[in-house]
């Protein structure tokens, strides 16, 4: 797998690491050489067990429960056919219901070597307890000369030891070796148990050799070959689970959004800890090696940028099945397109307050030489960073187009243009003229226009429909449709709309600018941001989906004007 950045630990030499590893350790950069009590299958495998090993416990006390309170109903019985059993009945029934509350107690982790050491005892000392009642029953049965009787609780003595055995190939996860050798002393104890009795008199070695000796051992021996296959079954799948969720250096916990190209995970860096979002473009999913480098171009593009208001790219690259990858920063907040759904129309003061932090992003890019071409409510967030509110973060460059001498070519095919039909610039949909910073002026008055109406400039269940109607169609000016909206502000947005790139504003400082003289500039701040994120905000805090999926995403064909949408993960 080949990854970049992250995946290799610059602080420590690679021999080092493989040093420490040879020597059960890991490396952290933060705290150095660490026991690899840490791995994080180990800590994954170690909360499973802990939550099988509880579960298997309060089975057994429900077992030895039920039999117990059934022989103290029935003191007669105890008499008759169980003296001196009683005691350690309630002795093991108790020890039980303390290991259970042992693995219960809310909020607590048990270490991987005391569950494994609590494993052994939850179904040693059952096993122990089962060997001594065949004993009991076996030596009684003899004391009282009926020794037919005492041979045939061997057979019927096996059943507790199947059930026994049973519940570890289900309940346990573990190697074949460890699986092997517990299985085998657990299955082996009856017998064992059973033939030490018989070698003491001859008559009773007759007698189990008679009833049924090597039938109890047959159907031991079966049930021990479905433990250990049962067991170890389990413990592979959890595996095989494990390594799914895994990518490079990475651990995929839950999944964010998904679209017709892969899908967005909420992940975690194994060494650093930090959270972060990982988009896949899976190999099924790219129609050809054209889409696979236009996401590539995403990455490489957005790298390069370092503007605080731009998402940051950790690391990229392809995994083991051709799955294409890249890492970003997880952004605790909401898009502009999830906030207006949720809240309505954006107070003015706000949307000028976020704008300009999109504007000073886009003068970064643009000065680099990169045109976004995809702006829209769904690739700018909201987010929460460093106690900050309503910091605007800038994502998805994955349609960037260089205007560099030396950059590379839109990537487009021949007579295709990428983008979203709602928010596009009418040159870039139809092909007409040269595309540059102007376009994304375009976009970014688009979706202020959605910020302060709640609507898109032009609505249609088509997507050509939509881009003839930015081509062709004078757009409502957002007071005719939503009263309080400043006069200033709207004249901003009306001349980011202009059909003609030449009457837009020339570059995003100059519409940072004009923001920064309206009347509402200082109408918005942290102080708003973080009143509203705590008493207004639709979640309670600012901590949701780091992507947008929303579309349609159009693939327009110039010459034949034929068009497909896709949803796309943002």
């Amino acid at each position: 797998m080949s990854s970049s950045g992250e995946a290799t630990p610059v602080s420590t030499p690679a021999s080092g690491v493989a040093a420490a590893a040879a020597w059960g350790l890991g490396f952290c950069p933060h705290h150095g050489l660490t026991s690899k009590a840490t791995d994080p299958f180990q800590q994954q495998l170690a909360r499973l067990l802990q939550s099988r090993l509880r579960l298997a416990t309060l089975i057994l006390l429900a077992g030895f429960g039920a039999y117990l309170l059934q022989n103290l109903l029935n003191p007669a019985a105890i008499e008759a056919r169980k003296p001196g059993l009683i005691g350690p009945h309630i002795a093991i029934t108790i020890f039980i219901g303390a290991c259970a509350a042992w693995l219960s107690v809310p909020g607590r982790a048990r270490r991987f070597r005391q569950l494994r050491v609590m494993e052994l005892v939850v179904f040693g000392v059952p096993a122990l307890f089962f060997a001594y009642m065949q004993h009991h029953y076996t030596c009684a049965a003899f004391v009282a000369g009926d020794v037919l009787s005492a041979s045939l609780h061997l057979e019927v003595s096996t059943i507790p030891w199947i059930l026994l055995l049973t519940m570890y190939g289900v309940f346990i996860p573990n190697s074949w070796v460890r699986a092997t050798v517990i299985v085998l002393m657990m299955a082996a104890a009856p017998l064992i148990m059973a033939g030490a009795v018989g070698m003491r008199h001859q008559a009773m070695w007759d007698a189990l050799w008679g009833t049924g000796l090597f039938d109890s051992g047959l159907h031991l021996g079966i049930a021990s070959l479905i433990a250990i296959y049962g067991s170890h079954r389990f413990g592979a799948l959890q595996r095989e689970a494990y390594d799914a969720q895994q990518l490079g250096m990475y651990t995929l916990r839950e999944k964010l959004g998904s679209g017709g190209m892969g899908e967005v995970y909420h992940a975690e860096h194994h060494l650093l800890k930090r959270p972060c979002a990982i988009k896949l473009i899976r190999p099924e999913r790219a129609d050809d090696s054209h889409t696979i480098a236009r996401f590539e171009s995403e990455v490489q593009a957005t790298a390069k940028l370092s503007h605080p208001n731009t998402i940051e790219i950790y690391d990229y690259g392809y995994s083991d099945d051709g799955t294409f990858y890249y890492v970003m920063e997880y952004l605790p907040g909401m898009s502009l397109q999830q906030l207006v759904e949720s809240t309505g129309p954006m107070e003015p003061a706000r949307v000028i307050f976020l704008l300009r932090q999109v504007c000073s992003a886009l003068q970064e890019a643009h000065t680099s030489g990169l045109i976004h071409r995809d702006l829209k409510p769904g690739n700018i967030f909201a987010a929460e960073r460093g106690g900050l509110y309503d910091v605007a973060k800038l994502l998805d460059f994955g349609l960037v187009k260089s205007t560099d001498a030396g950059g590379d070519v839109t990537l487009s095919r021949d007579g295709m243009v990428l983008g979203s039909p709602q928010y596009a610039a009418p040159e870039s949909t139809i092909g007409d003229g040269p595309i540059d910073a102007r376009a994304d002026i375009y976009s970014l008055g688009a979706t202020a226009f959605y910020m302060l109406t709640g609507r898109p400039v032009f609505d249609g269940d088509r997507a050509l429909k939509v881009v003839f109607a930015h081509v062709n169609q004078d757009p409502d000016r957002p007071s005719s449709l939503l009263d309080g909206i400043p006069d200033d502000l709207e004249a901003i947005v009306m001349k980011c709309l202009s059909k003609r790139p030449e009457s837009r504003f020339a570059s995003a400082v100059e519409l940072e600018e004009a923001l920064e003289a309206c009347e509402d500039a200082s109408g918005w701040s942290q102080q708003h941001a973080a009143r509203w994120w705590r008493e207004e905000s639709p979640c309670c805090q600012p901590a949701a989906e780091t992507v947008d999926v929303l579309g349609p995403t159009m693939v327009v064909d110039a010459d034949a004007t034929a068009q497909t949408s896709h949803v796309a993960a943002k």
